[in-house]
């Protein structure tokens, strides 16, 4: 099977029936809370939301947004540039262009360079997350939604969408089918496209540099495990093929990127993104393992840190050769 960055099924619909290519409104249904900015609650010193609360695992502080910007810088340079990997086809009329979708935009930033980008060809970009911590000056073309992937799409317009876009969002969700049977049906018939982007946090060593008692292993079985209690696991699932084609899909392609934990490489690219990556990885670790260890493991806020720490020490030795798939 081709690859596409990281774990990125592309998709074509060819099973439902074609749509008119006009634009709508959306209303997504409002998410109540109340407690702190964008509805949240501090918990170990970290902000989370508030929506459900203790059902999601990842903080939606300053820190964790920081993070976010890191990563997004780290899979464009991962993918050379690209923000998506596939060109637009479907006809549209006159003064009409690419509907698109960024479940889970975190920060924003990849929805705002999307709608930067296609403006002049009419696209219209939205971006959802359950966090409204987006920046207000946004590019005309680009509408920002509160909402939970696990909830009900239906104010979203099926068969509708160019390009359903998806990233790091392991952690997030509960039941991987049930999304990708949602994202399915509403693609545009033919011409629609999901693009999704996961990092597997499995510690891989090819030169045997790193021992197997490392606190980086020992770290991702705990997170794993952590996550798993929660139902909501950060692991990287490997039947995610399976289940995009028994929702259907056809023309998946995926592709995985080596990326280094810090600038051990020699190649120019892998070393930068050795630097990019270990950058975003010493910013994220805590906000990785503070949720699942302390919620579901019992561990204490100082046990976490100190664990955190350890990691940070063996991911910054540039004698440890190690890598994650992207």
């Amino acid at each position: 099977m081709e690859k596409k960055n990281g774990l990125c099924p592309s998709v074509n619909n060819f099973t439902t029936e074609t749509t008119s290519n006009s634009h709508r409104s959306f209303v997504m249904p409002p998410i109540e809370s109340s407690d702190g900015p964008w509805g949240g609650y501090y918990e170990n010193s970290r902000l989370y939301h508030s929506y459900n609360k203790g059902k999601y695992l990842m903080p939606c502080d300053e820190d964790e947004q920081d993070r976010l910007d890191i990563y997004h810088k780290l899979l464009l340079l991962a993918r050379r540039g690209a923000l998506h990997t596939f060109p637009f086809t479907a006809p549209y009329d006159e003064g009409m262009g690419p509907l698109i979708l960024d479940w889970g935009t975190g920060t924003g930033i990849w929805a705002i360079e999307m709608a930067d980008k296609y403006l002049a060809a009419h696209a219209k970009v939205f971006g959802l997350d359950l966090a409204l911590t987006q920046p207000p000056n946004i590019p005309s073309n680009l509408t920002f939604l509160q909402g939970d992937i696990d909830s009900s799409w239906d104010n979203l317009g099926k068969d509708r969408w160019d390009l359903i876009h998806i990233r790091m969002l392991n952690g997030g969700v509960s039941y991987w089918q049930n999304i990708y049977e949602k994202v399915y049906s509403h693609l545009k018939p033919e011409h629609g496209r999901l693009e999704h982007t996961e990092i597997d946090l499995t510690p891989r060593c090819n030169d045997g540099s790193l021992p197997a008692s490392s606190a980086l292993h020992y770290w991702n079985r705990q997170i794993s495990e952590a996550s798993k209690m929660a139902g909501r696991s950060l692991a990287y699932n490997g039947e995610t093929e399976l289940m995009l084609i028994q929702c259907g899909y056809v023309d998946i392609q995926e592709q995985i990127i080596e990326t280094p934990l810090n600038p051990w490489p020699t190649a120019a690219h892998a070393k930068e993104l050795g630097k990019w990556y270990n950058l975003g990885l010493m910013q994220g670790l805590q906000a990785l393992s503070m949720a699942p260890l302390t919620r579901m493991m019992g561990w204490s806020v100082d046990e976490v840190n100190k664990l955190c720490n350890e990691v940070r020490k063996e991911i910054s030795c540039n004698q440890y050769h190690v890598y994650h798939n992207m």
